[in-house]
């Protein structure tokens, strides 16, 4: 199965990111990723059986964190503005840096890939295909939130795009 951990972004932000990410589609026609599947990659696991996972899921465990603020503004796209594959809204948070930095630490006997972590919010995907820059340019301050949780998530690719399904969840300590 497919891992991640991630932070999900709650239903009351879903409107004013669908409306930022409306231009796209209409623009250039890339697809645009359903609401209820947008959230923030802290880290990428891959592909993992059900006994790593329940190790992995074990070890984050012993992650522990406060509250902190997400605040989502700015746009951009991986690999490039030029070649965008997928397109994001940006985001800062120091509490999701070092959020992501424990993680990495409870996952290290698992000798994962190093991982560049970058605060964003994928919102569509694209064929690399197509000038992003008017978008880029229109979005501004999106919204912020407070992270209470984060998620060991599985995916599952289908024909349509990804299904996300959450195992377990991690809450802040308050």
């Amino acid at each position: 199965m497919r891992l991640f951990i991630a932070i999900l972004l709650p239903p009351v932000l879903q409107p004013a990111v669908s409306a930022a990410a409306s231009h796209l589609h209409e623009r250039m026609g890339v697809r645009l990723l359903p609401a209820e599947n947008y959230h923030l990659t802290l880290r990428f696991i891959g592909d993992a059986d059900e006994t790593a996972a329940k190790k992995m899921g074990d070890a984050l465990a012993s992650v522990r964190f406060a509250p902190f603020t997400v605040r989502l503004r700015g746009a951009g796209a991986y690999p490039s503005v030029h070649f965008p594959r997928a397109i994001f809204i940006g985001g800062e948070s120091e509490g999701a840096k070092m959020l992501a930095d424990s993680i990495e630490v409870a996952l290290s006997p698992f000798n994962l890939k190093k991982e560049k972590f970058s605060v964003h919010l994928t919102i569509a995907r694209s064929k690399g295909a197509g000038d992003i820059g008017e978008f880029l340019q229109k979005t501004g301050e999106v919204g912020s939130f407070e992270v209470k949780s984060v998620a060991l998530m599985k995916s599952v690719l289908l024909p349509q795009g990804a299904a996300y399904e959450v195992l377990r969840e991690y809450r802040a300590e308050e």
